[in-house]
Protein backbone atom coordinates (compact mmCIF):
# COMPACT_ATOMS: atom_id res chain seq x y z
CA UNK A 1 0.00 0.00 0.00
CA UNK A 2 2.57 2.32 -0.34
CA UNK A 3 4.08 4.47 -3.44
CA UNK A 4 6.61 7.08 -2.72
CA UNK A 5 8.53 8.79 -5.17
CA UNK A 6 12.44 8.83 -5.74
CA UNK A 7 14.30 11.38 -4.10
CA UNK A 8 15.53 12.64 -7.52
CA UNK A 9 12.32 14.07 -8.06
CA UNK A 10 12.41 16.50 -5.51
CA UNK A 11 13.69 19.25 -7.31
CA UNK A 12 10.49 19.20 -9.95
CA UNK A 13 8.93 22.25 -9.80
CA UNK A 14 5.16 22.02 -9.06
CA UNK A 15 2.79 25.00 -10.29
CA UNK A 16 -0.62 23.86 -10.43
CA UNK A 17 -2.79 26.64 -9.92
CA UNK A 18 -5.96 26.27 -7.24
CA UNK A 19 -9.07 27.59 -7.60
CA UNK A 20 -9.85 27.38 -3.69
CA UNK A 21 -7.96 27.76 0.03
CA UNK A 22 -8.59 24.88 1.99
CA UNK A 23 -12.23 24.95 4.30
CA UNK A 24 -11.20 21.79 5.98
CA UNK A 25 -8.96 21.94 9.50
CA UNK A 26 -7.82 19.58 11.93
CA UNK A 27 -10.91 20.12 14.08
CA UNK A 28 -12.70 18.66 11.19
CA UNK A 29 -10.80 15.10 11.49
CA UNK A 30 -12.71 11.77 13.06
CA UNK A 31 -10.48 9.22 12.48
CA UNK A 32 -7.52 9.98 14.60
CA UNK A 33 -4.66 7.28 14.96
CA UNK A 34 -1.85 7.38 17.59
CA UNK A 35 -0.98 9.25 20.75
CA UNK A 36 1.23 11.76 21.47
CA UNK A 37 1.15 15.70 21.89
CA UNK A 38 2.02 16.43 18.18
CA UNK A 39 -0.30 16.13 15.37
CA UNK A 40 -0.29 15.62 12.04
CA UNK A 41 -3.03 14.61 9.17
CA UNK A 42 -2.60 12.13 6.00
CA UNK A 43 -4.47 13.00 2.98
CA UNK A 44 -5.14 10.83 0.37
CA UNK A 45 -7.08 11.96 -3.19
CA UNK A 46 -7.64 9.45 -5.86
CA UNK A 47 -8.57 11.94 -8.72
CA UNK A 48 -11.37 9.19 -10.10
CA UNK A 49 -14.27 12.32 -10.45
CA UNK A 50 -16.42 10.73 -7.60
CA UNK A 51 -17.87 12.41 -4.83
CA UNK A 52 -15.97 12.75 -2.73
CA UNK A 53 -12.53 11.34 -3.92
CA UNK A 54 -10.59 13.00 -1.11
CA UNK A 55 -10.17 12.09 2.36
CA UNK A 56 -8.49 12.86 5.74
CA UNK A 57 -7.00 11.01 8.99
CA UNK A 58 -5.39 12.50 11.73
CA UNK A 59 -2.63 11.15 13.42
CA UNK A 60 -0.86 11.48 16.57
CA UNK A 61 2.98 11.22 17.90
CA UNK A 62 5.43 12.28 19.90
CA UNK A 63 9.34 12.97 19.14
CA UNK A 64 11.35 14.21 15.85
CA UNK A 65 11.94 10.98 14.07
CA UNK A 66 8.59 10.09 13.40
CA UNK A 67 8.85 9.17 9.45
CA UNK A 68 5.34 9.53 6.87
CA UNK A 69 5.79 5.58 5.99
CA UNK A 70 5.09 4.75 9.57
CA UNK A 71 1.66 6.81 9.75
CA UNK A 72 0.80 5.51 6.94
CA UNK A 73 1.54 2.19 8.08
CA UNK A 74 -0.26 2.99 11.52
CA UNK A 75 -3.00 4.55 9.64
CA UNK A 76 -3.59 1.28 7.36
CA UNK A 77 -3.07 -0.77 10.00
CA UNK A 78 -6.47 1.15 12.02
CA UNK A 79 -8.85 1.78 9.34
CA UNK A 80 -9.72 -1.73 8.09
CA UNK A 81 -11.74 -0.22 5.39
CA UNK A 82 -7.77 1.50 3.84
CA UNK A 83 -5.82 -0.90 2.57
CA UNK A 84 -2.16 -0.23 0.69
CA UNK A 85 0.14 -2.44 -1.13
CA UNK A 86 4.30 -1.76 -0.55
CA UNK A 87 6.95 -2.90 -3.29
CA UNK A 88 10.29 -1.95 -2.79
CA UNK A 89 9.70 0.84 -0.22
CA UNK A 90 7.23 2.66 -2.48
CA UNK A 91 3.79 2.52 -1.98
CA UNK A 92 2.02 1.21 -4.61
CA UNK A 93 -1.51 0.90 -4.77
CA UNK A 94 -4.23 2.25 -2.39
CA UNK A 95 -7.77 1.14 -1.78
CA UNK A 96 -10.36 2.86 0.35
CA UNK A 97 -14.05 1.81 0.03
CA UNK A 98 -15.02 2.02 -3.78
CA UNK A 99 -11.85 3.72 -4.51
CA UNK A 100 -8.33 1.59 -6.19
CA UNK A 101 -5.54 4.03 -6.83
CA UNK A 102 -3.14 0.88 -8.79
CA UNK A 103 0.41 2.07 -9.12
CA UNK A 104 0.71 2.52 -13.23
CA UNK A 105 -2.78 1.20 -13.77
CA UNK A 106 -2.72 3.75 -15.20
CA UNK A 107 -1.11 6.80 -12.50
CA UNK A 108 1.05 6.81 -9.74
CA UNK A 109 0.98 8.42 -5.75
CA UNK A 110 2.70 11.38 -5.86
CA UNK A 111 3.50 12.98 -2.28
CA UNK A 112 2.95 16.20 -0.51
CA UNK A 113 3.98 18.03 2.53
CA UNK A 114 1.54 21.18 3.08
CA UNK A 115 -0.32 23.44 6.18
CA UNK A 116 -3.92 22.34 5.09
CA UNK A 117 -4.44 25.00 2.53
CA UNK A 118 -5.13 23.19 -1.06
CA UNK A 119 -2.98 25.66 -2.56
CA UNK A 120 0.15 25.79 -0.64
CA UNK A 121 1.06 21.75 -1.26
CA UNK A 122 4.55 21.36 -2.33
CA UNK A 123 6.52 17.63 -3.33
CA UNK A 124 8.45 15.96 -0.36
CA UNK A 125 10.63 13.07 0.04
CA UNK A 126 7.96 10.49 0.09
CA UNK A 127 7.91 7.78 3.27
CA UNK A 128 11.10 8.80 4.50
CA UNK A 129 9.89 12.75 5.29
CA UNK A 130 9.95 13.32 8.86
CA UNK A 131 6.66 14.30 10.41
CA UNK A 132 6.46 18.04 12.21
CA UNK A 133 3.65 19.11 14.53
CA UNK A 134 0.41 20.61 12.66
CA UNK A 135 2.36 18.75 9.44
CA UNK A 136 -0.11 17.94 6.12
CA UNK A 137 0.99 15.15 4.39
CA UNK A 138 -0.83 15.04 1.34
CA UNK A 139 -1.05 11.70 -1.12
CA UNK A 140 -2.20 12.32 -5.13
CA UNK A 141 -3.10 9.75 -7.78
CA UNK A 142 -2.29 11.89 -11.17
CA UNK A 143 -0.51 11.37 -13.92
CA UNK A 144 2.22 13.53 -14.87
CA UNK A 145 3.42 15.77 -18.16
CA UNK A 146 6.18 15.70 -20.18
CA UNK A 147 8.78 17.21 -17.65
CA UNK A 148 7.24 14.62 -14.67
CA UNK A 149 5.60 16.78 -12.99
CA UNK A 150 2.42 15.58 -11.18
CA UNK A 151 -0.53 17.00 -12.69
CA UNK A 152 -3.06 16.42 -9.58
CA UNK A 153 -1.78 18.16 -6.12
CA UNK A 154 -4.18 16.94 -3.44
CA UNK A 155 -7.55 18.73 -2.97
CA UNK A 156 -10.21 19.56 -0.63
CA UNK A 157 -10.56 16.39 1.55
CA UNK A 158 -13.59 15.01 3.62
CA UNK A 159 -12.99 13.32 6.87
CA UNK A 160 -12.56 9.44 6.70
CA UNK A 161 -14.91 7.63 9.36
CA UNK A 162 -13.59 5.10 11.89
CA UNK A 163 -14.87 1.68 10.97
CA UNK A 164 -13.98 -0.01 14.02
CA UNK A 165 -14.69 2.08 16.86
CA UNK A 166 -16.42 0.17 19.36
CA UNK A 167 -19.07 2.60 19.66
CA UNK A 168 -19.51 2.41 15.97
CA UNK A 169 -19.70 -1.05 15.38
CA UNK A 170 -22.62 -1.45 18.90
CA UNK A 171 -24.67 0.81 16.92
CA UNK A 172 -23.85 -0.89 13.72
CA UNK A 173 -25.02 -4.06 15.07
CA UNK A 174 -28.32 -2.77 16.47
CA UNK A 175 -29.32 -1.24 12.62
CA UNK A 176 -28.72 -4.83 11.03
CA UNK A 177 -29.56 -7.88 11.72
CA UNK A 178 -29.12 -10.66 12.27
CA UNK A 179 -24.83 -10.21 11.48
CA UNK A 180 -23.55 -12.03 10.24
CA UNK A 181 -26.21 -12.30 7.79
CA UNK A 182 -27.03 -16.14 6.20
CA UNK A 183 -29.36 -14.89 3.16
CA UNK A 184 -31.92 -12.02 4.42
CA UNK A 185 -31.36 -9.14 6.76
CA UNK A 186 -33.29 -6.78 8.50
CA UNK A 187 -32.87 -2.86 9.01
CA UNK A 188 -33.88 -0.98 12.04
CA UNK A 189 -33.91 2.32 10.58
CA UNK A 190 -34.12 4.89 13.56
CA UNK A 191 -30.93 6.87 12.08
CA UNK A 192 -33.41 7.13 9.31
CA UNK A 193 -30.72 6.48 6.45
CA UNK A 194 -31.64 6.31 3.02
CA UNK A 195 -28.96 4.06 1.51
CA UNK A 196 -26.91 1.38 2.47
CA UNK A 197 -23.50 0.44 0.13
CA UNK A 198 -21.63 -3.08 0.69
CA UNK A 199 -17.82 -3.13 -0.34
CA UNK A 200 -15.63 -6.16 0.08
CA UNK A 201 -12.36 -6.15 1.64
CA UNK A 202 -10.29 -4.54 -1.41
CA UNK A 203 -12.66 -1.67 -1.35
CA UNK A 204 -15.11 -2.98 -4.64
CA UNK A 205 -18.78 -1.84 -4.30
CA UNK A 206 -20.62 -5.52 -3.91
CA UNK A 207 -23.91 -3.93 -3.75
CA UNK A 208 -26.20 -1.11 -3.16
CA UNK A 209 -29.62 -0.25 -1.97
CA UNK A 210 -32.23 2.20 -1.39
CA UNK A 211 -33.54 1.96 2.00
CA UNK A 212 -37.53 2.19 2.51
CA UNK A 213 -39.46 2.15 5.62
CA UNK A 214 -42.21 0.13 3.66
CA UNK A 215 -39.82 -3.00 3.14
CA UNK A 216 -37.33 -3.65 6.13
CA UNK A 217 -36.15 -6.71 4.38
CA UNK A 218 -32.94 -7.36 2.43
CA UNK A 219 -31.09 -10.15 0.36
CA UNK A 220 -28.05 -10.93 0.11
CA UNK A 221 -28.32 -14.23 -1.37
CA UNK A 222 -26.22 -13.52 -4.34
CA UNK A 223 -23.30 -12.37 -2.30
CA UNK A 224 -20.49 -14.57 -1.99
CA UNK A 225 -20.02 -15.82 1.79
CA UNK A 226 -17.03 -13.91 3.35
CA UNK A 227 -16.22 -10.65 5.36
CA UNK A 228 -17.60 -6.74 4.08
CA UNK A 229 -18.10 -3.57 4.99
CA UNK A 230 -21.50 -1.66 5.08
CA UNK A 231 -21.81 1.61 5.05
CA UNK A 232 -25.37 3.73 5.62
CA UNK A 233 -26.09 7.29 4.49
CA UNK A 234 -28.02 9.68 5.49
CA UNK A 235 -27.74 13.22 3.96
CA UNK A 236 -23.64 14.17 4.74
CA UNK A 237 -23.39 11.29 7.56
CA UNK A 238 -22.01 7.56 7.10
CA UNK A 239 -22.16 5.35 9.24
CA UNK A 240 -19.34 1.96 8.73
CA UNK A 241 -19.56 -1.47 9.80
CA UNK A 242 -18.09 -4.46 9.28
CA UNK A 243 -20.59 -7.67 7.53
CA UNK A 244 -20.11 -11.13 7.51
CA UNK A 245 -22.02 -13.43 5.19
CA UNK A 246 -21.82 -16.46 5.32
CA UNK A 247 -23.73 -20.28 3.83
Amino acid sequence: MKHFFHSSLLWLALAMPFMSNAQFSMDDISFWVGSGSKKTVLVIDFNDGANPQCYAWGYRFDGTSVTAEKMIADIDSADHALSMVVMSGFVNDITYLSHAGLGGNPDYFSTFSGDGDTSNWVMNMGGSELLTDSMWFGMSYTPWDSSFNPLYKPGLPVAASPVNGFADIRIFNTIIYPNPVRDFFTINNYGNFDRMQIFDVNGKLVCEYGILEANPEYSLNAVPKGFYYALFYNNNAVLHGELIIKE
